[in-house]
């Protein structure tokens, strides 16, 4: 009788499942006969561009208010009878630990984009960044603030418009699109020393005033995405590719490989990706050296809580935050030009070195800020930062060019749930040094020795995937 129940559970469940197949086989095939509209890379680029600038605001919008939150919350509200800056940012750093808990169920989230296709996820990570922002503006209280963060931190890791881009774009020219999309994307950073300077008035009281027009945005940024964005044709053509082996040849297979412990290893799933980066000697060392290099991440956006520590008024931070967006900008594009031409490997070394010494600029003006222009500090801030990002984002790149497209999704997934390990440890060195360092002292003995570890690594162990076409890709 227990037999017959279980066999009866996994029919329902094969039938649903065939259902619900068939269903998207016909809606593929309906996508792939209408085709593309005249001009439509044009659009989707533009399309994309407005989701990447907000969700540039939304990735840097809380580290560029942080003494702000801090002060009122811990400093001046004594919550948890806490007084001192730094205790009261360690254990605000500690409660984020929640959401990098939650953070883990990100993967399993990007992974339901080779099922599902791109698209949905696009328009609901949209719909998230914007639902995090309005919740902070409307929090009264600490916890209704990291309740929005939490949201935040989970649809920020998605970049489920940037996977849509590498897949559209022809391989030739992929990273100078990416590129030039992500350099103009950074510039929605600039509206946030923007919103300092007006909304905010540069009254730290004032800070949650920033989100509430991004939040807005992000709203009507996901209506456009609904009518203008269609499926990435890679996932489309690929997807119908599957569909069109018979239902009960599909399950034969994967039972057979399943019988066989073979892991069923190009099929999409977290832990099946997992399965096949372990499986894979160069994909695997690249997560690896990027696990290393994400350790700094911590350590590297605690560029405003530095500049709070060393004295610097609030309206001189929000001068050293306006560089950033346009040196970041003019970077990232001239790194996608030179990708193309030079590799990825070389951009990735030119600027990680460049995030290095960028990075001891900063602190070392901002220690001594007195004797320099908070412009100046801030251009070493947007260096470093830039330079980190381009570095931590074609390692991404890479490891796209590294897997078959039925299972790329779930591979970038997988890659993120494996750099937390990375993170973790710098997020406890960071959380455990500022208690008894300074901040800055903390950032640089942990981040450097990371990047630079990372870079030569990757220098020597991976090899240039440059000119790849996705479509001739084999697991």
């Amino acid at each position: 009788m227990e037999n017959e129940v279980i066999n009866s559970k996994e029919q329902r469940k094969l039938e649903k499942r065939r259902l619900f197949e068939e269903r998207q086989y016909i809606r593929l095939q309906a996508i792939k006969s209408k085709g593309r509209y005249a001009g439509y890379l044009a659009v989707l680029i533009g399309v994309i561009l407005l989701v990447d600038l907000l969700d540039n605001f939304v990735t840097s919008v809380n580290s560029n208010v942080t003494s702000c939150y801090i002060n009122e919350f811990f400093v001046n509200g004594h919550l948890f009878g806490i007084e001192k800056y730094e205790d009261g940012l360690a254990l605000n750093s500690t409660f984020n630990l929640i959401g990098y808990v939650l953070g883990l169920l990100v993967p399993f989230y990007k992974a339901l984009g080779d099922k599902y296709g791109r698209k949905p996820l696009f328009i609901i990570s949209t719909i998230g960044m914007a639902t995090g922002l309005i919740t902070v503006f409307f929090s009264k209280t600490y916890f209704g603030f990291l309740i929005g963060s939490f949201i935040i931190s989970f649809f920020i890791s998605h970049d489920i418009q940037i996977l849509y881009i590498l897949e559209e774009a022809p391989s030739a020219k992929r990273a100078t699109i990416y590129s030039l999309l992500k350099g103009l994307g950074a510039l929605g950073t600039f509206f946030i020393p923007l919103l300092r300077a007006t909304v905010m008035k540069n009254d730290p009281t004032l800070w949650r005033n920033i989100y509430l027009l991004p939040g807005i945005c992000g709203l009507a940024f996901a209506v456009i995405v609904f009518f203008l964005a269609k499926e990435s044709k890679v996932f489309v053509d690929d997807r119908i590719k599957y569909l069109e082996i018979p239902f009960e040849q599909r399950i034969e297979e994967e039972k057979r490989q399943k019988e066989a412990k073979k892991a069923n290893a190009n099929k999409s799933g977290i832990f099946n990706a997992i399965k096949y980066i372990f499986q894979h000697k160069e994909l695997r060392t690249l997560i690896i050296i990027k696990t290393i290099f994400d350790a700094a991440i911590i350590a590297m956006t605690y560029y405003e809580s530095i500049m709070a520590t060393a004295n610097m008024t609030t309206e001189d931070i929000t001068k050293a935050l306006f560089p950033y967006p346009l040196i970041y900008c003019v970077s990232v594009i001239l790194s996608g030009f030179l990708a193309d031409k030079i590799g990825r490997k070389k951009i990735i070394v030119i600027f990680g070195f460049i995030c290095v010494i960028s990075f001891g600029l900063f602190v070392y003006g901002a220690n001594n800020h007195s004797d320099f222009n908070p412009y100046l500090i801030g251009g070493f801030y947007g260096l470093y930062i830039g330079g980190y990002w381009i570095g931590r984002d074609y390692m991404e790149i890479i490891s796209t060019e590294m897997v078959p497209t039925d299972i790329r999704a779930s591979i970038i997934g997988a890659e993120g749930l494996l750099v937390y390990i990375g993170m973790a440890v710098g997020f406890a060195f960071v959380n455990v040094g500022i208690l008894f360092m300074p901040i800055w002292l903390t950032c640089i003995i942990f981040a450097v020795p990371c990047v630079v570890i990372a870079v030569i690594l990757l220098l020597f162990k991976v090899k240039e995937t440059k000119g790849i076409d996705y479509e001739s890709i084999q697991g």
